[in-house]
This record gives structure tokens, C-alpha cells and sequence, in this order.
């Protein structure tokens, strides 16, 4: 009989969480149309020097950076490479035609703002 009963405290507790945290809201800010856009994700970092930071390939291999940029329905991303549009969107998917050094360039820009990342590119040999 004791186990009875606290296997039903038991049931009981529980099911009072469940039911509590149903409820609760939780607040998430809106980025508008006014805000300032901003890049997230994989992106490397400038040097200690300041140069560009470097995305490194072998020939044949697919240069897929993961990023987002928000406020998301408000902003629209252009990709460059060597100063060329390759892509719009946050879906990068680069297969470099040859061995060399490239420049990758992610310009994201909302109706009153702009902002880009660059980094370098080289595509190494197999």
C-alpha cells in the first residue's frame, strides 16, 4: 500500500510539471526591417596580422559554409567569388574548376543596411 501511494505522488508531481511549463511563454525579439543585419556561423577568422581569414580545399571538394544572417525576412544574401555572383541565399555550395587562390565575399543588406564577410579561399591539389 505504501508503494501505491507514492507511486501515485509520484504520477501526480509529474504530471503538475507538465501541466505548469505549458503555459509559461517564452519571449523572443523580432529583428524589423530598421535593424542592422548581422552574420552567424562558420566564417574563419582574420589573422593576427589582419589578413583575411582562409577557407582551404582540395580540387573537387564542395566549400559549404554554414551561416545565417538576420533579421532573416528582411535581409537577402549575395555570394561572390573573385567579384562574380555566385549564389543568394545562405546555401553556399562552391566546387572551385581549378587549383589557386580565391577571394569569398558574403554581402547581406537590408533595406537601410549593409554588412559582408570576405575570407580567402585556396584550392590545394589532390
Amino acid at each position: 500500500m505504501k508503494h501505491l501511494f507514492l507511486i501515485l505522488l509520484s504520477l501526480l508531481v509529474l504530471g503538475n510539471v507538465f501541466v505548469s511549463c505549458k503555459d509559461e511563454k517564452t519571449d523572443f525579439t523580432e529583428l524589423g526591417k530598421d535593424e542592422y543585419p548581422q552574420i552567424f556561423g562558420q566564417w574563419p577568422d582574420k589573422k593576427s596580422n589582419g589578413d583575411l581569414g582562409e577557407f582551404n580545399l582540395t580540387l573537387g571538394d564542395t566549400l559549404k559554409p554554414i551561416v545565417q544572417y538576420t533579421p532573416s525576412q528582411y535581409s537577402e544574401g549575395t555570394w561572390y567569388i573573385d567579384g562574380e555572383v555566385v549564389h543568394r541565399g545562405t546555401g553556399l555550395c562552391y566546387i572551385p574548376k581549378a587549383i589557386g587562390t580565391y577571394n569569398v565575399k558574403l554581402v547581406v543588406k537590408t533595406a537601410k543596411y549593409e554588412t559582408s564577410r570576405e575570407a580567402v579561399l585556396n584550392v590545394w591539389s589532390r
